[in-house]
Order: C-alpha cells, then structure tokens, then sequence
C-alpha cells in the first residue's frame, strides 16, 4: 500500500453524487472508499464504528446535523478525518472552513476539481505526519486558522495567512490585502482581529491591521506617531493610540 494511501468515507443523501464519486474515486491511485452513508444518522453511527482518513460529506441531509455530528466527534478521544465538503449550497463555505475542512466543493463539480482536493488530503497529511492528529484537530478548532475563506467574483477561494499583508477597514466590511490584490468580506475589523493570531497580526489603528512578517519599514513622522511601509508597498500610519502596541515588535 502507498504511503499516502487513503480510506474514504463518502455521506451524501443523492444516491447520484455518490455514484460520481465512486466513479471519480477510481482514478485516484491508492484511494478507497469504505463507506457510504446518505443521512446525518448514518454518518454518526459510521463515525462510531471507524475512523477513515478522510470523509467527503454534503452538508445538508436527512437526520442530523452534519455540523454538529463533526463538533461531537471533535471533542471525543478519537482524532476526527480529514474533512472535504461537497453541497450545492456554497453559503455554508465559511463555518466549513471554521471546521478546517480542507477543502469545499460546489456541486456540481469536475473530477480535476475533485483530484485537487484529494491532492490537499496527501499534502496536508504529509505536512502533519509528524505530529499527533488528534492534538492538531482540538487545537485547530477553536484557535487560530491558517486560511480564510474570501469571496472572489460569484465565488469563495481559500486563503492563506502567511500571505496577508494587511487588512483595512471599510464601514461594517474589512479589505484583505494579499498577492498583490485585495477582497472585501464582510466581517468587521475587531471581527477578524479576533481570528487572527497576535504573535503575527498587529492593530496599528482603528482601521487597520498589518502582519508583522510584511512591515519592511518603520518612520517617524513626529511626537509618538509612526509610519509603516509594508512588503506590497504600502505605506499606513500609526495612530498615537496605538503606537505602544507597535513598540512591542521594537528592540
């Protein structure tokens, strides 16, 4: 068996989608699929009786709440799969992704799209090998995560952390500045401010957020004020009321 072999379990109440995934599955060197369940219920009584790698669930079925049977799993002794949503219905990608779900598919979906996912399980998997999965799936439940989900045209695309440079605030929304673009989301500053890990993310004022890693210069400009510039080449000011948080990064 290969070393980034994967058991799958598939949950979707359509008997069709799981005829696509087995079909999809088949192409997919060293990847099994061991069971198969169509309601909430199912998913919780499989969930009981085995641990797969990985589980490509739809969110919305019969019985339970498919949320709420991963929170329960979550906070039992054994370490919870890797999680791939697959829903025709994308206005839940945000709590998915507060769940660390690698990845979301919106039906209907091709099976390149369906191979990228699975490429995301092996490279995650390989990624974490190291460490203890059940450690990591408490931890990244309710800490901070290492993407955010953003809205992109008529679509939500993951986005990295480590690739934020900074966020501004405008009105009751927040612009990321990341990769030389920017999205809107619509969550407030202090919202996001609140994700974000402060080892790495500082708020220099009332509408603005920077990743210390980006700050590539840092300028006086008069009394306790301060100017940053950052790695896109941005320049934002500091107000006067939070520069002492800035001067904690200071030497």
């Amino acid at each position: 068996m290969p070393p980034d072999a994967l058991t799958l379990l598939v949950a979707d109440d359509e008997s069709l989608a799981r005829d696509l995934v087995r079909r999809y599955a088949t192409s997919q060197p060293g990847l099994e699929i061991v069971a198969e369940c169509a309601t909430g219920d199912d998913l919780a009584d499989a969930l009981a009786h085995q641990r797969p790698d990985l589980l490509l669930l739809d969110i919305r079925m019969p019985g339970r709440d498919v949320f709420g049977v991963l929170e329960r799993e979550a906070a039992g002794p054994r370490p919870l799969p890797s999680v791939i949503f697959a829903t025709a219905y994308d206005s839940y990608a945000v709590r998915a992704f507060e769940l660390n779900a690698i990845d979301y598919l919106v039906k209907p979906y091709t099976e390149e799209r369906f191979a990228e996912a699975i490429r995301r399980v092996r490279t995650r998997q390989a990624a974490d090998r190291s460490t203890d999965r059940l450690e990591r799936v408490i931890r990244d439940l309710g800490s901070h995560p290492d993407r955010l989900l953003v809205p992109d045209g008529r679509k939500m695309v993951p986005l990295a952390i480590a690739d934020i440079v900074w966020i501004k605030a405008e009105d009751d929304y927040a612009r990321v500045f990341a990769g030389g673009r920017s999205y809107l989301v619509s969550r407030t500053l202090k919202e996001l401010e609140v994700r974000l890990d402060p080892e790495r993310f500082v708020r220099i004022h009332r509408s603005a957020i920077v990743q210390t890693p980006h700050i590539r210069e840092v300028v006086g400009v008069g009394g306790s004020r301060y100017r940053v510039r950052l790695s896109d080449g941005t320049d934002v000011l500091v107000s006067r009321s939070r520069a002492p948080e800035l001067r904690k990064w200071m030497l």
